[in-house]
């Protein structure tokens, strides 16, 4: 029997990526902790720069908590068009070596490597060479290398910043072995806690475990290919087609909007019209979705984001979360309204989706 052909697979994650481009604008800020994001009361952190994750602060938490972290943190407004300049020059830089790219985000690329004859065909030295040109443009970047998409993202985390892990194919069971389950892209917190209660922990866990037994604990889909990916089997390709994750639309008012019946107006009459138009399917109910989003910017600037899990598209939810938004404002008024949905992994059969939070 012929063993299938070996797969170089390699993901490469930039460093701390929105803090890096802010620091190519202005290197002073190389010398401070600062966050991308805003810090008032309802303001979130997108990234920050080292300096500040060593007093704690993290992506994804409030201004308010990083300042009681880090009280000399600055602030940086995002500058999305920068941001999705530079990515696109590192996918420039990445097509030099394979045209197999996959761009899982604005900051994170899978490749496949398996038949680059450059650098000899080591994955280990095209990711240096790669990672030796983002140092050019003012950046860095991680990598994670391996026979796979999972090993390869999870190791990309091991030498951050600035550095890569191999995991070649010999070691990949036991690596996958000694892995907290959290570790498991797919594996959210309420997953983990119930993978937990039935005595398992680590990969170990899972690979000594009757596949039954794991559909029993998370459902008979994610059960399977957790079980799966535990073995060390994803073969899942590089996709080089960019799948669009989302759907939104939104506006900014000349005026600021201090009602709540005027919100409403404006999302009858503008943007699920719009939205609707952008929809793969003229009816609502015919498209399938995984979350409907509501987003509201007030007039200090600050925003704030309502979603909810759904299966199909639910004109009256968007109604909802505008409701559980609006009593986010306080005295402040409304400047911009936003709705979006996002889409399910047209290949999602071969996901990892355990995230029940």
């Amino acid at each position: 029997m012929t063993q299938p052909p070996l797969r170089k697979i390699a993901l490469l994650d930039l460093d701390a990526f929105f803090a890096a481009v802010e620091i190519t604008k202005n290197p002073q800020l190389a010398k401070v902790p600062f966050a991308v994001g805003g810090g008032g009361e309802r303001g979130v952190v997108a990234t920050c720069n080292y300096l500040a994750r060593q007093f704690g602060v993290r992506s994804a938490m409030s201004g308010f908590q990083a300042l009681r972290l880090c009280p000399q943190l600055v602030f940086v407004k995002p500058d999305m068009p920068s941001y999705k300049a530079m990515s696109k020059q590192v996918l420039e830089i990445i097509h030099k070596y394979t045209p197999i790219v996959e761009p899982a985000s604005i900051d994170e690329f899978y490749l496949d490597l398996s038949d680059v004859t450059l650098l000899h065909g080591s994955a280990t030295l095209i990711m240096e060479a790669i990672r030796t040109d983002l140092r050019a443009l003012g950046i860095t970047g991680s990598a994670g290398i391996s026979n796979q998409k999972m090993v390869a993202k999870i190791a990309s985390d091991e030498n951050k910043p600035d550095g890569q892990r191999v995991v070649p194919p010999e070691q990949v069971y036991a690596y996958i072995a000694q892995l907290p389950l959290g570790r498991i892209p797919g594996v959210g917190p309420k997953s983990e806690q119930r993978l937990a209660h039935a005595g398992l922990y680590k990969g170990a866990d899972i690979q000594a475990a009757d596949v039954a037994f794991v559909q029993s604990i998370v459902g008979e889909s994610s059960g399977f290919l957790l079980h799966q990916r535990c073995q060390g089997i994803d073969p899942r390709p590089i996709n080089t087609h960019r799948i669009r994750k989302q759907i939104s639309v939104e506006d900014t008012f000349p005026r600021d909007i201090k009602t709540r019946t005027e919100a409403e107006h404006i999302l009858a009459q503008q943007l699920l019209p719009a939205l609707r138009k952008r929809l793969p399917s003229d009816q609502w109910q015919d498209t399938r979705i995984r979350t409907q989003t509501v987003k509201l910017k007030f007039s200090d600037f600050q925003q704030t984001t309502v979603s909810r899990a759904a299966n199909k598209v639910s004109p009256s939810l968007f109604y909802q979360l505008l409701n559980e938004a609006w009593q986010r404002k306080g005295e402040r008024s409304v400047r911009l309204i936003g709705v979006g949905v996002t889409l399910p992994d047209p290949d999602e059969n071969r996901q990892l989706e355990l995230d029940l939070d």
